[in-house]
């Protein structure tokens, strides 16, 4: 006999003689009974987070209103770069004298 068919047989042998492994997975009625009583907890919840959410983004559209306030323009000038003009009117000096 081959020594490569030897090795074979022996590791054949050994591979029969293993005893199969347990399946580390919950039952099926273990798991939808975990599943079913997860749910029923839960339904309570779910309105709770819903109002949670909606309180967060109306406090987050009162942030964001009033720090806008600021952008508003009052005075509602004509020129939006009135301000700018001005600045850059009175650091560059103007020669009347020709």
């Amino acid at each position: 006999m081959n020594p490569i068919d030897d090795q074979l047989k022996r590791l054949f042998q050994a591979a029969a003689q293993a005893r199969p492994q347990r399946s580390l997975s919950p039952s099926y009625g273990l798991e939808t009974r975990a599943l079913a009583a997860w749910r029923s907890t839960r339904q309570g919840d779910v309105l709770w987070d819903m109002s949670l959410l909606i309180r967060g983004l109306i406090f987050a559209s009162l942030i964001m209103g009033i720090s806008l306030l600021p952008l508003i323009n009052i005075n509602k000038n004509t020129n939006p770069f009135s301000e700018d003009l001005q600045l850059a009117d009175s650091t560059v000096p103007f020669d009347d004298a020709p």
